[in-house]
């Protein structure tokens, strides 16, 4: 099960998610937060993976594919709040050099500049 919060302020669309991030669930990714980036033309992009229990591959994709997404408007996308089993899951991936980390959402803000 995956849960899934925007909000949007200050021109950055924060993403938090909560649950597990996998094959099952990434579907909710594609239907909820690609078509509110899309309809925007969102380029900044802060996913906070706190509460994420657990990732696999088809969730690093969707990061991923969040990342390029932002990246055709000259976007940035960071993760903030990572725990080492997530540092370790995305450590071997594409991922781990197209997204900048923070600790919070307050220091993700700072990535920007905006």
């Amino acid at each position: 099960m995956l849960k899934i919060d925007m909000e949007f302020r200050k021109g950055i669309l924060f993403i938090r998610l909560c649950g597990k991030l996998n094959k099952y669930t990434v579907h909710q990714i594609d239907e909820n937060v690609i078509p509110v980036i899309l309809k925007h033309g969102l380029k900044f992009i802060v996913v906070n993976v706190d509460k994420l229990e657990s990732i696999d591959s088809h969730g690093i994709e969707t990061l991923i594919k969040l990342n390029e997404l932002v990246s055709k408007w000259n976007g940035k996308t960071t993760l903030c709040s990572l725990n080492k089993y997530m540092k370790d899951s995305i450590y071997n991936t594409d991922l781990k050099n197209k997204y900048f980390e923070t600790s919070n959402e307050l220091t993700a803000i700072e990535v920007f500049k905006i």
